[in-house]
């Protein structure tokens, strides 16, 4: 990252991790990333150490341990 920022928008994470934005909504999550909102402010956020994260991620997805989707509505349930 040119300057280091605490936090940044999804489109700036997207750019930084080299990943297409829509494809940050499904690792954000895999790796339950939680974003944020400022004020009156629509954009969503993520912290720097969070795009990291994702950076990360796409680099090497077989280290990291993802959370499990719930498929079928029986599994959503138990």
């Amino acid at each position: 990252m040119p300057e280091e920022k605490e936090y940044m928008t999804l489109e700036e994470a997207s750019v930084f991790a080299n990943i297409r934005r829509a494809t940050i909504y499904n690792y954000l999550h895999d790796l339950g990333i939680k974003t944020h909102k400022f004020g009156r402010d629509r954009r969503a956020y993520i912290t720097a150490e969070d795009a990291k994260r994702l950076k990360e991620y796409e680099a090497t997805p077989w280290k990291t341990k993802v959370e499990t989707r719930k498929d079928t509505p029986e599994e959503a349930m138990a």
